[in-house]
């Protein structure tokens, strides 16, 4: 997959039973570039980045990587065209270290048979090498270094978000799809964790789709802002253009001041 391919969401609509969860939303996450996806909860954030990530299927619309049509590919099918998901609840194995984690996901990348793994051939050896020193090197690159030996499940709740977004990016995303990825973290974490995702973006040419409530982070980050309220887009532009729109402003707050 071409690292510099867009992602094309357009007229995506999903339903379950009567309920209308998502009406012919649209946005374009061009390479290199950190869009906001935002609104109140319940919104459809959620069930958009499920028909992205291949969790669920739409009822009708297109989703695109670069040429490539995703709805109806497997999840592990859609990260393997560098598309990588972070969940607000970071999905880890508690009892493995924080290496063997980076470890397990690096593995996915590896390209030898079961049986020569079992010989200990020379070229196993150096795969797995080289698969140690990526993870290393990912483990530095977003400040988990001093923590690789420590056994996961003991690790606090920011170093396992932290550690969450470092096996993404080892199982080779280039296209992350961040799912509140600040939830639950103090705030050096969340400063912390931003300057992380700025550096991938500047320094690796990553795209992302950030979903989050903390309008902070929106504005620190975010090229572009796409704002949903119950399952229709209602507004997009720069963070300041959307926070100040009064349709934003009537479904985050239920009013819009007077001030506005």
């Amino acid at each position: 997959m071409n690292p510099s391919a867009t992602l094309s969401i357009e007229s995506i609509s999903v339903s379950f039973g009567g309920v209308h969860a998502l009406q012919d939303v649209s946005l374009t996450l061009e390479p290199g570039s950190i869009v906001g996806l935002i609104g109140p909860n319940g919104a459809g954030k959620s069930t958009l980045l499920n028909c992205i990530s291949g969790i669920s299927r739409p009822g009708a619309g297109t989703i695109r990587l670069g040429e490539t049509n995703l709805i109806g590919r497997r999840p592990d099918q859609i990260a393997g065209f560098g598309l990588g998901r972070v969940f607000q609840h970071p999905q880890l194995i508690p009892e493995l270290s924080v290496l063997e984690n980076l470890m397990v996901a690096n593995h996915r990348t590896l390209r030898y048979s079961v049986l020569a793994e079992m010989i200990g051939l020379p070229g196993v050896r150096r795969a797995e090498a080289e698969a140690r020193h990526a993870a290393m090197q990912v483990a530095a690159r977003v400040g988990l270094s001093p923590s690789l030996g420590m056994v996961t499940g003991s690790l606090p709740y920011g170093h396992r978000k932290l550690l969450e977004l470092a096996r993404v990016i080892l199982m080779g995303a280039r296209h992350l799809l961040l799912d509140e990825p600040i939830a639950g973290l103090n705030d050096a974490e969340i400063d912390h964790l931003g300057h992380v995702v700025l550096d991938l973006q500047r320094e690796q040419g990553l795209s992302v789709l950030l979903v989050e409530h903390n309008m902070g982070l929106v504005r620190r980050l975010c090229n572009h802002v796409v704002v949903l309220d119950a399952g229709r887009v209602i507004a997009e532009g720069t963070a300041d253009s959307v926070l100040s729109d009064p349709r934003v402003l009537l479904a985050y707050l239920g009013e819009v001041p007077a001030d506005a």
